[in-house]
């Protein structure tokens, strides 16, 4: 049942997105040749437009991304869509947990746009690029160095981490202030600022603890053992705040 619940979802942000990306990409390519083609060649024209049009796109779509997880989960299971998904033969983990991959996914999706769309704007010979030699010489730099690939995903976990820690945090915020019958949404914005707070206090109440200290000593010396602390640092508030969520959407739902 979590596959069709990640189908509903993942279609509902294909539809909001699809659009977005596209646009970031296409304008990024229309600078390319706009933007550095009149620098280099000190020719004025409606270059500035178009770039301003870009940096207005990428802001719009992180600011896009942002709603889109607040009213997926505010609609959608605490909203007028609530009478409908609680309905479901489904626990409200799984209803979470859909959520969650769906927005995790549409943070890093744009994420992955943004960066991709400056490498498409940039005047990057993509001709020499592509040629053998150059994908020659990264696989044996891989291959002399492999811990290199684990590198680059317990950095990509760390991403993910946050982003998770992030949402969940967005998620308790919003099931906080669906405990009030008035000022919902005022409750849940300063529940948000509090956590956020909370967070970051205990962490610096944790990590002044000697024997905290003495791990992350030992972690910071291998870089790989660093990133998955940092890694596990984020993932359990995360996990802790989901567990409240289900628990408030499993005993104390009021849809009304």
């Amino acid at each position: 049942m979590l596959l069709k619940l990640l189908k509903y979802d993942f279609r509902a942000m294909w539809k909001q997105f699809s659009l977005v990306w596209g646009a970031a990409l296409a304008l990024a390519l229309v600078n390319r040749f706009t933007v550095f083609r009149d620098a280099a060649s000190n020719v004025t024209s409606n270059s500035e437009l178009f770039m301003f049009a870009f940096m207005a796109v990428i802001m719009a779509m992180l600011v896009l991304a942002v709603i889109f997880v607040v009213n997926r989960f505010s609609k959608g299971l605490l909203g007028s869509e609530g009478y409908l998904m609680h309905t479901l033969p489904v626990r409200p983990w799984e209803l979470v947990a859909s959520k969650l991959i769906c927005g995790a996914v549409t943070w890093i999706g744009c994420g992955v746009v943004a960066v991709a769309s400056v490498f498409v704007m940039t005047p990057i010979n993509w001709a020499e690029l592509i040629q053998f030699p150059f994908w020659g010489e990264l696989f044996r730099g891989i291959v002399k160095h492999p811990d290199a690939i684990v590198l680059v995903l317990e950095f990509c976990l760390l991403i993910l981490s946050t982003t998770v820690q992030s949402i969940a945090m967005i998620y308790l915020a919003l099931a906080a202030g669906h405990l009030f019958s008035r000022h919902r949404r005022l409750i849940s914005v300063a529940a948000f600022i509090g956590l956020y707070i909370l967070i970051f206090n205990i962490y610096g109440r944790v990590f002044s603890v000697r024997f905290i200290q003495r791990l992350m000593n030992i972690a910071t010396v291998n870089v790989y053992g660093s990133l998955l602390t940092a890694s596990a640092i984020m993932l359990i508030p995360a996990a802790a705040f989901l567990v409240v969520v289900c628990w408030i959407l499993e005993h104390k739902l009021n849809l009304e």
